[in-house]
């Protein structure tokens, strides 16, 4: 899609929902993201669409993920990223930045929109972007590290999280997922342990500046390998 067609549907965006532009600052860059950070407007706004769009606000797992990845950037750099659940785009922004060559996914055109927004806003050129849903996937390739920020909290897409990361990650690929202490990812990952998964499991906090959407500073990232 042209550039010129994603700038004209996000400013018809713009005029129904309260955007605002909000920096967090990680080690290496001040970030200036849009957002939106009244979830009453945003509720206002779900009542014409078919799913939550959760990702038009900035949650603090992909703040988290995204501070361990410039802890940590051999995880990405150089490496194929799938990232799922899109939102905002910010932790597949910053794997990018660090050398990786990043695929956005969401299956909310809307939420892409903004994430090639704050691309083109923070410099970040190269991302793939791709509307697509976890429960129909039909495309078959296949990467080097999964990327999730707080994509764990529904149950019922579990069974096709699974099906993601068994049908799409390059063998010895690695999962990178973030989750703000949520009982239900930790089973989760306990299921997929029970599976043949292994995982390193880390707790990192978000920058003291950072409003988090969930109150929860503390975010664990969940380092994932098969057998």
């Amino acid at each position: 899609m042209e550039w010129q067609i994603w700038e004209q549907r996000l400013q018809s965006l713009t005029k129904r929902l309260p955007l605002e532009e909000v920096e967090i600052p990680l080690a290496s860059k001040t970030w200036n993201l849009t957002l939106v950070r009244n979830q009453d407007a945003l509720i206002d706004f779900a009542e014409e669409l078919a799913h939550f769009p959760y990702g038009f606000l900035l949650w603090e797992a992909a703040v988290g993920v995204a501070h361990y990845m410039e802890m940590t950037p051999s995880l990405v750099a150089g490496k194929s990223v799938l990232e799922l659940g899109t939102g905002l785009g910010f932790a597949g922004m910053v794997a990018q930045s660090l050398g990786a060559q990043v695929c956005q996914t969401d299956h909310q055109l809307g939420a892409l929109m903004i994430a090639r927004w704050n691309a083109q806003k923070n410099g970040v050129e190269g991302i793939e972007y791709v509307e697509a849903d976890w429960r129909d996937w039909s495309s078959k390739k296949r990467f080097d590290v999964i990327l999730g920020a707080d994509i764990l909290y529904e149950r019922k897409m579990h069974f096709y999280l699974e099906q993601m990361f068994k049908n799409h990650l390059r063998p010895k690929g690695r999962l990178l997922l973030s989750d703000p202490q949520r009982e239900q990812a930790f089973q989760f990952i306990t299921h997929l342990e029970n599976r043949g998964w292994r995982f390193k499991i880390t707790t990192t906090p978000v920058p003291k500046e950072f409003e988090p959407a969930n109150g929860n500073m503390d975010v664990v990232i969940y380092e994932g390998q098969f057998g």
